[in-house]
C-alpha cells in the first residue's frame, strides 16, 4: 500500500508539474502574442499618422509650387496676352491676326498649365498615377522653372505590387530628395532612374551639384542634422526599404531607395 501511495503521489506531482509547464508555457506564449498585437497596433497607427502628414506636406509644397508657378508662368503668359490684346490696331490687319494668334497660343499653354496645377491639387493625384508618370510630372515642373535639365529613366515593367500607401512614401521620399537638390546642390542635370525587378522597386536620384559630406553612418531612429534628410531615412525604414545618401565635395549627390516586394 505504501508503494502504490508514493506512485500515486509521484504521479500526481508529475501531472501537476506538467500541467504548470504547459500553463506556463501558454501564458508565456499569450504575453508575447499581446505584445505582439500590441506593437502590430502601435505600427499602424504610426504608420497612418507618418502617412497622413507626408500627405500634408505634399500639400503645402504643391501650395508652395502652384503660387510660383502661378506668379512667374502663368502670370507672366496672361501678362503678354493682355499687351498684345491692348496694342491691337484695327486698321493694321496683318499685325491684328498676328497678335490674335500669339494670343490664342499664349492663352492655350495657360489653359494647359492650369490643368496641370488643377492635377496637383488632387489629392489622390499621387496614389491614382503610376509612380514613374507622378515622377516625371514632378521633373516637369522643375525643368519648366528653366534652372534644370530634368530626365527619367524607368527599367521593366511597372507592376500593381506597389500598394498606395507605399507609393505615397517613396513618391514623398522621393520630393524631399529634389527639393534637396533645388535649395542646396547649385546642380544643373537630375537624373531620376525608376528599376522594377521581380522582387523589388530601386529608385535613384542623381545630381551634378557641389556635393557634401555625408555622416558614415544615418541611425532612421536618431534625428541627423536636417529634418529632410532624417524624415527620408525613417519613412524608408517605416515601410520596408533601405535608403542611402552618397555624396562627396564636387561630385554630386546620390539618393538610392530599394523597396523590397510585398508578397
Amino acid at each position: 500500500m505504501a508503494d502504490i501511495s508514493i506512485i500515486i503521489a509521484g504521479g500526481t506531482i508529475i501531472f501537476l508539474l506538467t500541467a504548470g509547464f504547459i500553463i506556463s508555457l501558454f501564458y508565456s506564449y499569450n504575453q508575447r502574442l499581446i505584445a505582439y498585437l500590441k506593437e502590430k497596433e502601435e505600427l499602424k497607427i504610426i504608420f497612418q499618422n507618418e502617412k497622413l502628414k507626408a500627405q500634408l506636406e505634399m500639400q503645402e509644397q504643391t501650395f508652395h509650387s502652384i503660387s510660383q508657378e502661378i506668379h512667374d508662368n502663368i502670370g507672366q503668359i496672361l501678362s503678354l496676352t493682355r499687351l498684345n490684346i491692348s496694342t491691337i490696331k484695327p486698321d493694321d490687319y496683318a499685325a491684328t491676326e498676328h497678335k490674335i494668334t500669339a494670343s490664342k497660343e499664349l492663352l492655350d499653354q495657360a489653359i494647359e498649365d492650369l490643368r496641370d496645377l488643377s492635377k496637383r491639387l488632387n489629392t489622390q493625384f499621387v496614389t491614382q498615377q503610376s509612380l514613374s508618370a507622378s515622377l516625371r510630372f514632378q521633373l516637369n515642373l522643375i525643368q519648366k522653372a528653366g534652372y534644370h535639365t530634368t530626365s527619367l529613366e524607368v527599367h521593366g515593367e511597372e507592376e500593381a505590387h506597389l500598394d498606395p500607401e507605399k507609393k505615397l512614401i517613396v513618391f514623398r521620399i522621393a520630393q524631399e530628395a529634389l527639393n534637396n537638390v533645388l535649395k542646396h546642390a547649385d546642380a544643373k542635370h537630375i537624373l531620376v532612374v525608376l528599376v522594377y525587378l521581380p522582387d523589388k522597386t530601386i529608385l535613384s536620384i542623381k545630381d551634378d551639384g557641389h556635393g557634401f559630406e555625408v555622416a558614415e553612418k544615418v541611425d532612421a531612429e536618431v534625428p541627423v542634422k536636417g529634418i529632410g534628410t532624417y524624415n527620408m531615412y525613417y519613412r524608408a525604414r517605416l515601410i520596408g526599404a533601405e535608403f542611402s545618401l552618397q555624396s562627396q565635395q564636387g561630385e554630386g549627390t546620390l539618393a538610392h531607395l530599394v523597396l523590397p516586394a510585398t508578397s
